[in-house]
């Protein structure tokens, strides 16, 4: 398993590791097999999505601000909301390896979600062989 580490400059923000991930997948040696890309962190995600026009990722990042419940929260750190959003979007992904690339749609991007930031995130990747 390969650790990447990130930091998050905002509370929330998208944050592009498609490259990082990449390297971990050239220097497992894994031609093709399946990518997992995990965070050991309950106020941050992975997710996978469009990489071409920055406006999606505002729009995630204002869609999951609008899904927010409107309660009072017990947990009392303040990052409750945090917590509650990265269980929305997960801790995790898998991508196939093909030719020792990741294999992504075209427009495909693998993101940090930074949920409580600014924060230094480690990324865990771990490559299947086939």
């Amino acid at each position: 398993m390969d650790v990447i580490e990130v930091s998050s400059q905002r509370r929330r923000q998208l944050v592009d590791v498609t490259t990082f991930i990449q390297e971990a997948v050239a220097a497992s040696g894994v031609t093709d097999g399946i990518c997992h890309v995990a965070v050991p962190h309950t106020t941050a995600a992975v997710l996978l999505n469009e990489n071409a026009d920055p406006a999606v990722g505002e729009d995630i990042l204002n869609a999951l601000t609008a899904v927010l419940p409107t309660i009072s929260w017990r947990h009392s750190e303040g990052n409750s909301d945090a917590h509650f959003l990265s269980t929305l979007v997960g801790h995790s992904v898998a991508v196939p390896i093909s030719t020792s690339e990741l294999s992504l749609g075209r427009w495909q991007a693998v993101y940090l979600l930074e949920l409580d930031g600014p924060r230094r995130r480690e990324i865990w990747v771990t490559c299947l062989r086939a």
